[in-house]
């Protein structure tokens, strides 16, 4: 039976490939609206855990081949993903992963989800819609927790370091994210936050009321105006925590 690990660049999925990594190689759906950040990880994450296991590791990396990236389906549908409707994680994330593993239909595959020891209620799910495919929860199986996680990653020297912005998930535009996050976002990486006021004005239609990706920031354009007058920078503001987000397995950071 093939093995993989569900890899997303975070806390969790990194300890898997320390640990089973000589097992298996990881596979990363990538949405196209990864943060720049944990692109530049990806390789340097790759190569360290490759020495690790004294090259026998790889990060297979899929995407959503008709669409390319989440930003070209959202301009096309008009539409933004949010906590009701989770089509991002459905069409970037699992589908990609599912066309992947159809190739072992005959052998089977086992692919490991870097769920920890606290985490053993999120077991359920829009994924294991695939009879061939078995699931497993190595890290919680075996009683591993996010600070043992934390600590094993640091004796590896890849424990990640990612930006306040970056607590909740990969995609930049993530609904998930904070207000925290976002404004963080607009100081340290204006660049980026001007790409999510340049999607939502896009994506306008003949709606009278005017669609924002962030309901609770009616106006970005003023919201990073505010943000990068702010005297203190945020990461002096807000702490690294590396929270996972709940927005699905595959988007665990």
């Amino acid at each position: 039976m093939k093995k993989l690990l569900s890899f997303s660049g975070g806390v969790e999925s990194r300890t898997m490939a320390i640990l089973y990594g000589n097992k298996a190689d990881a596979i990363f759906s990538d949405t196209g609206n990864e943060h720049l950040a944990l692109y530049a990880s990806l390789n340097t994450v790759e190569k360290k855990i490759r020495e690790f296991h004294n090259n026998d590791f790889k990060i297979i990396k899929v995407k959503n081949e008709e669409w390319g990236s989440l930003d070209d389906y959202i301009r096309y549908a008009k539409f933004f993903p949010s906590f009701n409707q989770r089509f991002c994680t459905r069409m970037f994330k699992i589908e990609p992963i599912d066309n992947y593993l159809k190739q072992f239909k005959d052998e089977g595959v086992e692919i490991m989800i870097g769920l920890n020891a606290n985490e053993k209620d999120m077991r359920t799910g829009n994924h294991g819609l695939l009879p061939w495919v078995k699931y497993s929860y190595p890290l919680a199986d075996n009683g591993i927790d996010r600070q043992m996680c934390h600590e094993i990653l640091a004796a590896a020297g890849i424990a990640p370091n990612f930006p306040p912005y970056m607590q909740r998930g990969g995609c930049y535009n993530c609904y998930y994210k904070s207000k925290k996050e976002y404004k963080a976002m607009a100081y340290m990486v204006p660049d980026e936050f001007d790409k999510i006021i340049a999607l939502e004005e896009d994506i306008q239609d003949q709606r009278e009321e005017y669609y924002h990706i962030i309901p609770s920031i009616p106006n970005l354009r003023e919201f990073k105006r505010v943000a990068q007058s702010m005297m203190i920078a945020p990461e002096e503001m807000y702490s690294v925590v590396n929270n996972a987000t709940k927005c699905g397995v595959f988007c665990n950071r």
